[in-house]
């Protein structure tokens, strides 16, 4: 079928099935995608051929460079062509070959310029500028033999195949590593995952285990960059420092509805007394507060600088409650109705550990009833929708999100508590040295930072 579209008309999206194979008659295609370059399709170009005869998702978006004139051949109707004619479909299976052959020539040329000989090939996805900044120089600082192919894209299933040539992937919070990824990555020779991390809830370990893939993570970057960001939220909101900022700006100096209360003396809750909660604990006192905390493992090493409590009286006796328990399958919604009932009138919550530990319809509307006086959110159920993209122009969607975003005793991050240089630092340290104990022969519960649950 031929079609004439106009400068700007959309073919194909990203991530939409491919139904069609376009040929250029006239004029000029745009493909484009997050995480390749942007190519120029002029006349007597083809397009869509590998994807259209299965319908999967189209991996680059399609439009018209130009007004464009371009012959289109609809899946179904190729597939009925080469099922008529053997000659056509011998042909055809000639043509993929001789493109195939053509395609790994070329890429094998291009790894072989970009990866040094005897480098160990990591495909790192969801690559942000400070990310292979960071990386880069503790490799280069630090004389690991290892060279990068930074993708901008999450990982998922669509573009798990990126991994392909690669041992070693590197994955962040948000990528998906489902038991289908997980296949796709071995079928790619992938042989470790590292996290770079702490949390790995999104990894289906036991398909790692059954495709004897290691996985690791970095299980204490900086506890303190995120106990830091943990009271910035408390200060900034008991302060109303958001919403000072936001007046000035109008010129508006009056300081009505700004009150706050002194911090020391109050009492606040910690709700898990990890690494993070340890240094929480610790800065707190410096402002002179009772700290209290509960943990279904008490540290006995901070037993002087808080006293635990059952997690009823934390949430009874807590001024401001901050949250830094794993996500597990038992914290999962832990902080729900039934918390907030147990909380002091107009307490204060703060998250940043994971996003599905409270249950945000929840919060809603204990924030909305008055029962909770504010809450300081790094953290989402849902985020990886958002987080971490500019979403400015975008509908969004998730009913809660937006309400919660709009209140003014709300003060939501983008997932950013991590996020100091010496974090950045040592979350690259952690994870190259991961790898190179990895490519000295250790693998599995060997690893110094291994996820273990999955050997045992």
């Amino acid at each position: 079928m031929r079609k004439y579209s106009k400068k700007g008309e959309i073919l194909t999206k990203a991530g939409e099935p491919q139904t069609a194979m376009f040929i250029v008659l006239k004029g000029g295609l745009k493909k484009s995608h997050k995480v390749e370059e942007v190519r120029h399709l002029k006349a007597g170009a083809i397009t869509g051929m590998f994807h259209f005869l299965t319908k999967d998702p189209a991996f680059s978006t399609i439009e018209a460079e130009e007004d464009t004139t371009v012959w289109i051949l609809q899946s179904d109707t190729f597939n009925q062509l080469l099922q008529d004619s053997p000659t056509l479909n011998q042909s055809y299976i000639q043509y993929l070959n001789k493109v195939v052959r053509q395609h790994a020539k070329a890429l094998n040329s291009v790894r072989s310029a970009l990866h040094p000989s005897g480098s160990t090939q990591i495909a790192f996805f969801d690559a942000k500028p400070y990310d292979s900044e960071a990386f880069q120089k503790v490799a280069k600082e630090g004389d690991y033999k290892v060279s990068f192919n930074f993708i901008n894209h999450r990982l998922n299933k669509s573009v798990a195949s990126l991994a392909n040539g690669h041992e070693v992937v590197c994955a962040f919070v948000n990528d998906i590593l489902d038991k289908e990824v997980i296949e796709l990555l071995a079928q790619s020779g992938v042989k470790l995952i590292i996290m770079r991390c702490a949390g790995y809830d999104n990894v289906d370990l036991q398909a790692c285990k059954e495709h004897d893939i290691s996985v690791t993570r970095v299980p204490a970057y900086s506890p303190f960059a995120v106990a830091e960001f943990a009271v910035t939220l408390m200060m900034a909101l008991n302060r109303k420092v958001h919403k000072a900022w936001n007046r000035v700006r109008d010129f508006n100096f009056s300081l009505d509805g700004l009150v706050g209360f002194d911090m020391h003396g109050r009492t606040v809750g910690l709700f898990g007394t990890g690494q993070i909660g340890k240094c929480a604990a610790n800065i707190l006192n410096g402002f002179g507060c009772k700290v209290i905390a509960y943990d279904v493992k008490p540290n006995p090493d901070i037993a002087k600088v808080l006293t635990y409590v059952s997690a009823d009286e934390l949430f009874a006796q807590s001024d401001i409650i901050s949250i830094h328990v794993p996500l597990l399958p038992s914290t999962k919604h832990i902080i729900n109705a039934d918390a907030f009932k147990k909380m002091k009138e107009g307490a204060i919550l703060i998250n940043t550990s994971r996003g599905p530990i409270v249950n945000h319809k929840d919060l809603l509307e204990a924030l909305q009833s008055g029962k909770i006086g504010g809450a300081g959110l790094d953290v989402y159920e849902g985020e990886q929708a958002y987080f971490y993209e500019n979403k400015s122009e975008s509908n969004i969607t998730d009913d809660v999100l937006s309400r919660l975003v709009s209140s003014h005793n709300v003060i939501i991050t983008s997932h950013q508590a991590f996020l100091t240089s010496d974090a950045l630092r040592n979350i690259a340290t952690s994870a190259l040295d991961s790898v190179k104990e990895f490519t000295s022969g250790k693998k599995g519960d060997q690893l110094t930072n291994a996820v273990v649950q999955q050997y045992k």
